[in-house]
């Protein structure tokens, strides 16, 4: 066990059949605890600490120490085998350095990942050694083999990997059978608030507003308090757009009118339920061609009706706009739709993973960008005081734009499943902290 141990450093260390493989394992396991650790404390709320950032440089190193050390157990095994340096060391770099690019920066593929951890050290351990007797290599593989998995850290590390990827399994299947959920007589349906106009309020009424919607809501909490970094920002009556001018531009009005009627962030802020609300990616030019859409009030996405889940920590909005959301723009481009995620911030929610989604489209605006269907994307939705509006002063408004959160609808009826995190997950299908499911019928 010690010479085995000693083999992944020494340079003189024989790999033989089971011995790279048991290597590759081991090493391959130490990797995946740092990783573990390094994430967790790298998105945790301390990793500002200089101590703590030491810590995950240092864990940092570890990994690169670790990814250089398989090379070097590949560069022996591989010299074993053909004989050549040269062509050993090509290799080793290829099945290490070169196939974490791969996987990391160019694309991820299940089919990739399952080569590159499992077949490609099965068939480099299973090789004989150059000029070898074939056949006596066979016998002492197979009862090398047979030592092999009886080791216990074999044993440890089957084990390891069947919990690991049960549990993965039975994430997946738990998102899919919350995706499959509709409201039913053991779901509780809840109030859909009207909307109100904010302009000329001053930032205490608006927050003293926000703490009586939710104080109605399922996340009524005697010690809430609206989130600092979400509304912090408000200014004192100042103007808020109205909803009746958020769609479209209007060349012909004034833009001082944008702030009358009912403020947009309203549907919103008075709706604490609806965690992740739609919005329209953009606002279009009124004319002839947009006339259909500038008109169509069911684009403003105020919920239809929203309904609650308690067992499975589930909401489940409705909406229902109309066929104008399949019009084309210019007659090429899908009316882009963006989530919002005020509400779900407020409540800690910072991180945010579409599951699974039906007749939904989500395209990067840059190529090669990850979208909140592919990857968990970090919320950073908060309320400031911005010129978008055009309204002299500015007008209080949600910031930033984030284009990995955008999407189109391509047919109706289209829904899509949120799961939803505090920290940042491990992976993406880590059984959320809340889920929330949106219906466009």
């Amino acid at each position: 066990m010690l010479k085995g141990f000693i083999d992944f450093f020494t340079p003189k260390g024989e790999l033989r059949g089971p011995s790279f493989l048991l290597n590759y394992i081991i090493l391959r396991l130490l990797g995946a605890i740092v990783s573990y650790i390094g994430l967790y404390i790298t998105f945790n709320k301390y990793n500002q600490i200089p101590a703590v950032q030491f810590f995950t440089y240092l864990l940092l190193g570890l990994s690169l120490f670790l990814v250089i050390t398989l090379a070097f157990n590949y560069k022996r095994r591989l010299l074993n085998i053909t004989g050549n340096l040269t062509v050993s060391i090509i290799l080793a770099l290829i099945f290490t350095f070169g196939m974490e690019i791969v996987l990391t920066l160019i694309f991820f593929n299940v089919y990739i990942f399952l080569i590159y951890v499992l077949i490609i050290p099965l068939i480099v351990s299973v090789l004989p050694p150059k000029d070898s007797d074939k056949k006596e290599y066979a016998i002492n593989f197979k009862n090398k083999t047979f030592n092999f998995f009886k080791n216990p850290i074999t044993i440890f590390v089957i084990i390891m990997t069947i919990i690991d990827f049960g549990l993965v399994k039975l994430s997946v299947y738990k998102n899919v059978k919350i995706s499959k959920l509709v409201p039913d007589k053991n779901f509780e349906e809840l109030s859909v608030n009207p909307l109100t106009s904010f302009t000329g309020k001053t930032k205490d009424e608006i927050l003293s507003l926000r703490t009586d919607f939710v104080k109605k809501s399922i996340f009524a909490n005697d010690k809430y308090k609206p989130n600092e970094d979400v509304f912090g920002k408000i200014e004192d009556k100042k103007p808020w757009w109205g909803i009746d001018y958020i769609t479209c531009t209007d060349n012909d009005i004034p833009t001082s009118k944008r702030k009358e009627g009912d403020s947009e962030e309203s549907r919103f802020i008075n709706n604490p339920n609806v965690l992740v609300g739609i919005q329209l990616n953009k606002s279009y030019i009124k004319n002839s061609a947009n006339q259909k859409i500038c008109n169509d009030k069911s684009l403003l996405f105020i919920p239809k009706s929203i309904y609650y889940d308690k067992s499975n920590k589930l909401i489940i909005v409705k909406y229902n706009p109309s066929k104008n959301i399949l019009e084309k723009i210019n007659g090429a481009y899908f009316i882009k739709l963006l989530l919002v995620g005020l509400n779900a911030r407020d409540f800690g929610y910072n991180w945010i993973y579409v599951s699974n989604s039906n007749n939904l489209m989500f395209l990067p605006e840059i190529l090669g960008k990850k979208m909140v269907n592919e990857k968990p994307q970090k919320l950073y939705d908060h309320i400031h005081l911005g010129n978008a509006c055009q309204v002299e002063g500015g007008c209080n408004n949600s910031s930033p734009y984030q284009p990995s959160l955008s999407f189109e609808i391509k047919q109706l009826p289209a829904n899509m499943t949120i799961s939803l995190w505090k920290s940042k997950p491990i992976y993406k299908n880590q059984p959320a902290d809340f889920y929330m499911k949106i219906i466009f019928e």
